[in-house]
């Protein structure tokens, strides 16, 4: 295992985040930003995104990839990667398969 500085794994993560510099404003913001990263999956996705005192984005984690239908999350995944990255709020996002939306449209 090689061991690297602090100053480079700070560079690292600052330019390695496409997300670093947006701002959640509204809930269309939030939903973009989830959509861009979950909405073609084919299987249940929950999306935790991990905000700042300015509601800039500085993470994402998808806490749980579940099934074909169901994703069963506990609030501890959840709440891990939110309390590890010292957030001021987060937005959980979660997305339905392209099928179901279709056909829960026609019922």
């Amino acid at each position: 295992m090689e061991l690297m500085s602090i100053f480079e794994v700070v560079e690292i993560k600052e330019s390695s985040e496409p997300f670093a510099q947006y701002a959640v404003r509204s809930p269309e913001d939030a939903q973009k930003l989830a959509a861009s990263y979950i909405a073609n999956e084919d299987r249940e996705v929950l999306l935790v995104m991990i905000l700042n005192t300015k509601n800039q984005v500085v993470g994402l984690h998808r806490a749980h990839v579940g099934s074909l239908n169901a994703s069963v999350v506990h609030p501890r995944e959840v709440m891990k990667c939110a309390i590890l990255n010292n957030a001021a709020s987060i937005i959980v996002s979660h997305q339905h398969l392209a099928e179901t939306q279709h056909i829960a449209g026609k019922i």
